[in-house]
């Protein structure tokens, strides 16, 4: 594979993979009340990070890793973990889909001023919540790969997706700074998404996994 290909499919697919409404929506929520920048900072810098170290450790050899750790995890531990998984999307997914919706004639509240380490440990948890679907990521690490970079220039194209995926979030940032006035109405069409992306999405996609997490278990058991 020549540069130029690898470039353009790494693009298209870091690109791609930065049209995220969570994550957009969870940064503009974040930015919507006071100490905007640092807060924008904060997140920004978090999902980078979370983005560019998980993509060093698939780089640099995480199935080791989870191979060194697997004579210590025994088999009950494994089906105890499913269980508990696969209970716990049921009871998400029953709570969320009963939620009441959010008053349309409610006033759009703004989240209140939280600490700049808050805002880094929310992004952090957040972008590794969803890094299980970001498939065009585990796309793009092949075609790293297939660059034949050194260690260095992999840490490079890493460092380049990274910049890819956040860049709506910065520019996001920006609008938020020089034009406040106009970002107030988004927050408010941002929070009624999430609202029911959080009532009807999210318990739909809870129920497949509970599924699979009970299919897992019983393989487990059957399965000597």
């Amino acid at each position: 594979m020549t540069f130029f290909t690898a470039f353009l499919a790494i693009v298209g697919l870091g690109f791609l993979d930065s049209l995220n409404p969570f994550s957009i929506a969870a940064c503009a929520v974040v930015i919507a009340g006071q100490q905007s920048l640092g807060r924008g900072l904060a997140f920004i810098i978090a999902t980078f990070l979370v983005y560019f170290l998980t993509g060093v450790a698939l780089v640099a050899g995480w199935a080791e890793l989870l191979t060194a750790l697997r004579p210590w995890v025994k088999p009950w531990m494994m089906v105890l973990f499913w269980l508990v998984l696969a209970l716990g999307c049921f009871i998400g997914a029953v709570i969320l889909w009963r939620r009441p919706p959010a008053g349309e004639g409610k006033q759009v509240k703004q989240p209140s001023s939280a600490a700049l380490v808050g805002v880094f440990l929310f992004a952090l948890g957040a972008t590794l919540s969803d890094m299980p679907t970001a498939f065009p990521y585990f796309g793009a690490i092949p075609i790293m790969v297939a660059t034949e970079a050194g260690f260095l220039g992999l840490l490079a194209w890493l460092a380049f997706y990274s910049l890819i995926y956040v860049s709506p979030l910065i520019f996001l940032l920006c609008y938020r700074l020089i034009a406040h006035q106009q970002f107030e109405p988004l927050i408010g069409t941002i929070n009624r998404f999430m609202d029911w992306t959080i009532r009807r999405l999210t318990p739909v996609l809870l129920v497949p996994l509970g599924v699979w997490a009970i299919y897992d278990a019983l393989r487990l058991l059957v399965i000597p």
